[in-house]
């Protein structure tokens, strides 16, 4: 048998190092976001009282566990900004220094108090209603996305969705607490993410909107589903359509598997982006003819289209090439 060309050795060397690293990075990931919030517990465990034995022997003993393990993490495997890359951050910090935190591009008012779109251009105004939704365009209650479709935000979405990079799932969920109000909390009982059509859930491996809400449920510790929600039809990918088109293509996708398990339910949809909202509306219009009682949408980004999506650097030029190959 030949040995081969000592170029095509130091390829599959290189390749198996990638891997082993991209794996490790998910591995921390998944190690941080189950250290992050509760453990799932069976209906009848995680209704025990506060004032339970069981729930007096976590809250005394695991605590002082769990900064121990903080520590020891952050000794061993300190955690690098989200934004930046360069600056390491102990656990208590987060996921993204202050200054990369300030240069993100926040949705705050004034905005739409109904799908949350901001008013960039008349920044001194009182939220109001915008135009579609004046015209009832939107058949969920309310829509809060934490930034603007853009810059680190928008790279670290595109590196999550079409390259698989798992371990930035809780600095993007970190961004979308930050969204959502707190007297929208009080009125959520049940997450729902947006879901992936069958055939591009098993090319894709993952759901990233299924991601985001099972790590955001154990934040908030609230229950999640992943099958009540489905996406019947295969459809065109939304980023190549314009709005009419996008209506169209979306109309009669999504089903609700087990209706009476909605009745009643506030609804929190999680997904990625808002681009027009044609998604997240006709999901929750499914929803609503289902029984559901009100559906809040919340997205990490949102793209805005008087806002020029400007980022520089050659690897975002990569990763909108990676997505459109991924789209064909």
């Amino acid at each position: 048998m030949g040995t081969g060309h000592p170029h095509e050795k130091r390829a599959v060397r290189g390749g198996w190092a990638r891997r082993l690293t991209g794996r490790l990075k998910n591995g921390v990931a998944s190690f941080r976001m189950k250290r992050s919030g509760r453990r799932d517990l069976p209906n009848d465990a995680a209704s025990v009282p506060e004032t339970s034995p069981r729930r007096l022997e976590r809250t005394i003993f695991g605590e002082p566990l769990r900064g121990l393990g903080n520590a020891l993490l952050d000794l061993c495997l300190p955690r690098m900004c989200a934004g930046c890359g360069e600056k390491w951050l102990p656990h208590h910090e987060g996921f993204w220094c202050e200054d990369c935190r300030d240069a993100l591009s926040w949705i705050r008012s004034p905005l739409c108090p109904q799908c949350g779109r901001p008013f960039l251009k008349s920044p001194s105004s009182p939220d109001h209603l915008c135009g579609e939704c004046l015209l009832d365009a939107f058949s969920f209650d309310t829509a809060r996305s934490a930034v603007q479709h853009a810059g680190v935000v928008r790279r670290r979405i595109h590196q999550l969705k079409f390259g698989a990079q798992l371990h930035w799932v809780p600095p993007l969920v970190v961004l979308l607490l930050q969204a959502l109000e707190q007297e929208c909390l009080s009125r959520i009982d049940l997450v729902l993410p947006v879901p992936l059509h069958v055939h591009r859930l098993r090319e894709r491996g993952f759901n990233q909107a299924g991601l985001l809400a099972k790590a955001l449920a154990r934040r908030l510790e609230l229950p999640v589903q992943y099958d009540l929600l489905l996406r019947k039809h295969r459809t065109q990918p939304q980023t190549r359509l314009h709005r009419t088109q996008r209506l169209q293509n979306v109309r009669g996708a999504f089903g609700v598997s087990r209706p009476h398990e909605l009745e009643g339910r506030k609804i929190l949809l999680v997904d990625d982006v808002f681009t027009t909202g044609t998604t997240l509306s006709e999901c929750a219009k499914v929803l609503k003819e289902s029984g559901a009682a009100s559906v809040h949408a919340l997205t990490v980004s949102r793209a805005l289209p008087d806002v020029r999506q400007h980022d520089s650097g050659s690897g975002e030029q990569a990763w909108d090439t990676a997505a459109k190959r991924v789209l064909a």
